[in-house]
């Protein structure tokens, strides 16, 4: 079957990473933020993401594997999805960006990887995954925004219980997660044997407090937590990024 590699109808194609990234996206869908290609950095240059199987947990568009493939020079990726609409321009993004030899996409839960991977397939695993508690202020219209944005498909322990079971022993998850539920995060990490290793605060200007934490534990690691120093997004203007970000993304 042909795929449609041209933006269609409600459908926006944007570039980043100076544009060695195209990424089809709706207009009326779920779209990407900064926090995924923050992490994708994060995971090769402070996690050593660099080499090794890696899985990606909830692609989405598929935004990750495609910064990691196209401008980090990354393979063998296997990226997981649960909407189907997603799954597709997912599939339509890794056949424009030339990245079908690099990137194997699969449609499914992260609640049932047990049935889709054997236990200890991947060396990493990054996630951005949903950060509104199902609770948690008012739910999107839109049910792709809202599955990817509360946790109604999934929580937080269903993700670090998928990473523990597809991790190698001492292999890495990398996550970008909300700086106010970091103290829980490290608790449920802790639960399953995922010891926090790396952390970098991420801030939207210098002098307001940390609106995302990036986080790098392993699996049956020691205590032995580094603090990197913090990660700026804006400059004194609030339309312009850092040095820093300008660079992963321009």
């Amino acid at each position: 079957m042909r795929l449609e590699l041209q933006p269609g109808p409600g459908e926006t194609l944007d570039a980043i990473c100076g544009g060695e990234v195209q990424v089809l996206q709706r207009r009326a869908g779920y779209r990407f933020t900064l926090d995924p290609v923050l992490l994708a950095h994060f995971a090769v240059f402070e996690a050593g993401a660099h080499r090794g199987r890696l899985l990606d947990l909830g692609t989405g568009c598929g935004i990750i594997p495609l910064v990691l493939t196209r401008r980090l020079g990354r393979a063998d990726i296997t990226a997981l999805e649960l909407q189907p609409d997603l799954f597709s321009l997912a599939e339509r993004n890794v056949y424009l960006n030339r990245c079908e030899g690099a990137v194997t996409l699969v449609r499914g839960d992260l609640r049932q990887v047990t049935g889709m991977f054997p236990a200890g397939s991947f060396g990493h695993v990054l996630c951005n995954p949903p950060y509104r508690a199902r609770t948690a202020g008012q739910r999107n219209l839109s049910t792709e925004k809202a599955l990817a944005r509360h946790e109604i498909a999934c929580e937080l322990p269903d993700v670090v219980r998928a990473a523990a079971y597809l991790l190698v022993p001492r292999g890495g998850l990398c996550m970008v997660y909300p700086a106010s539920r970091f103290g829980e995060l490290v608790s449920v990490l802790r639960t399953l044997q995922l010891e926090p290793r790396t952390v970098r605060m991420v801030h939207p200007r210098a002098d307001r407090p940390a609106k995302l934490v990036l986080l790098h534990a392993v699996k049956g690691g020691r205590a032995d937590l580094t603090v990197l120093p913090s990660l700026v997004v804006h400059a004194e203007d609030e339309h312009a990024f850092t040095d820093e970000v300008n660079a992963m993304v321009g």
